[in-house]
């Protein structure tokens, strides 16, 4: 049987009829993967132009077209149907539906044999409060997988993702995102960038790999000195159990941070927003304005995002640059702990417990006379204008001196054991302003 011509208005439904009766089958659900193949079926259009046998033939449809394949449905203005590879090629307002899923596009290739829209011109995608666009992508129906690329920006209620290319899992509730990585958070004060970026909604987490960034704030201005930055090899975002609102955050591999006059470096880095603790591992280093702090773990405690103290626990030492002609020249506070007391983010005192000793550097008149080394049980002393003073040594106190000619040129010989040479101060890196971020 051979059909040529147009048909317009109502006709249209006989014609489909028999177009789409040789193939029929139990009517099942897009997902299931067992049985025959379920042929797309064309409800609706206002007109039909095509030619061929029954049952290969390539049809065109016009004007409020409807379409269904098991639980799929779709609408278009117009359909090239290729009843032979059950595919059809939608073209003009196209919007796709399968439960609480909807897909549009300008134009959409839909192969039946696998549940596959393919939108080469724009593609949006939306379930409930998800909602992702791009310039092309994908949607396996009958897996419920998603493939995003060019532009891609995902939406929902928590967060913002701006990518290169996102994959979406709709049944666990997953992205993969690639590419020039940026998401913001629903609250507006928390950024991140990355590489590679995995978040699961289900479990509340994100985890950023590769040369991976966090800002945070609470004032208005991103750039404040109330911003607290990290970045390292791999950034995760998790829930505590402190509430809905309150995330740990663990970076690793060459983890950096900076807020304010405190900047930290570590290859660990635990930060516990809600309980205000922020605790560095793996060779951790903390500068407080000129001062340095280094021991086996380095602990950070806050309060209403002000700085109260900062820990130093196994082996720990406080560098100070002693002489601005001479930087290899430091004087030194070490103990089993030392801990700093900050007022307003500034360090004002610190202790120093278990087998503490101190060097200091000295001058008279502006000149130098060499150095002052102290043994004691503690050390406690104030800090003025990043500079130590009133130091009081207690218990079991010892001492010695060396002139300034034994110490010339033999600094390093002096320092004490376990101290390591910062490298450089890791410097703030600027985020985007408040207004960009929300564009």
């Amino acid at each position: 049987m051979l059909v040529r011509g147009v048909v317009l208005g109502g006709m249209i439904h006989v014609i489909l009829i028999i177009f789409t009766s040789l193939a029929l089958v139990p009517r099942l659900s897009a997902q299931d993967a067992v049985g025959p193949e379920i042929p797309i079926i064309l409800e609706h259009a206002d007109s039909l132009v095509g030619t061929g046998p029954m049952g290969s033939a390539i049809r065109t449809f016009i004007g409020n077209v409807r379409f269904a394949q098991g639980n799929v449905t779709g609408r278009c203005h117009k359909v090239l149907h290729d009843v032979a590879r059950n595919s059809v090629e939608l073209t003009g307002s196209v919007e796709i539906r399968q439960g609480d899923l909807t897909i549009s596009a300008p134009a959409i290739t839909y192969e039946g044999a696998t549940s596959i829209a393919t939108a080469a011109n724009g593609i949006r995608v939306q379930q409930k409060d998800v909602v992702v666009t791009s310039k092309a992508g994908s949607y396996d129906l009958r897996r419920r997988l998603a493939s995003f690329q060019r532009d891609v920006r995902a939406i929902d209620d928590s967060v913002r993702i701006w990518c290169d290319s996102l994959e979406y899992d709709r049944d666990r509730d997953t992205m993969l995102a690639r590419g020039n990585v940026q998401i913001l958070d629903s609250a507006g004060n928390a950024w991140f960038r990355s590489n590679v970026a995995r978040r699961d909604a289900a479990g509340r987490s994100i985890e950023l790999i590769g040369a991976a960034q966090a800002w945070s704030w609470s004032a208005d201005s991103v750039d404040s000195a109330d911003t607290t930055y990290i970045s390292g090899d791999k950034l995760q975002s998790r829930p505590t159990s402190q509430g809905e609102s309150a995330s740990l955050l663990v970076a690793t591999g060459n983890v950096r941070m900076v807020r304010g006059s405190t900047a930290s470096t570590s290859g660990v880095l635990h930060y516990n927003d809600a309980a205000g603790i922020i605790l560095l591992t793996e060779s951790p280093t903390v500068w407080s304005d000129s001062s340095v702090l280094q021991a086996d773990t380095i602990t950070a405690e806050s309060k209403d995002r002000q700085l109260r103290t900062v820990t130093g626990t196994g082996k720990a030492v406080l560098l100070s640059p002693s002489d601005t002609l001479l930087p290899v020249r430091f004087d030194q506070i070490s103990g089993n702990t030392i801990v700093m007391r900050f007022v307003s983010d500034t360090v004002r005192t610190l202790r120093a417990n278990g087998d503490a000793v101190s060097i200091t550097f000295r001058k008279e008149s502006g000149e130098r006379k060499g150095l002052a080394k102290v043994a004691a049980d503690s050390i406690e002393a104030g800090i003025i204008s990043d500079e130590v003073t009133d130091v009081v040594w207690l218990g079991g106190v010892s001492g010695e001196s060396h002139p300034e000619r034994l110490v010339r040129d033999r600094e390093p010989e002096f320092l004490l054991p376990g101290v390591r040479i910062p490298d450089g101060r890791p410097q703030y890196v600027p985020c985007l302003s408040r207004r960009a971020l929300l564009r």
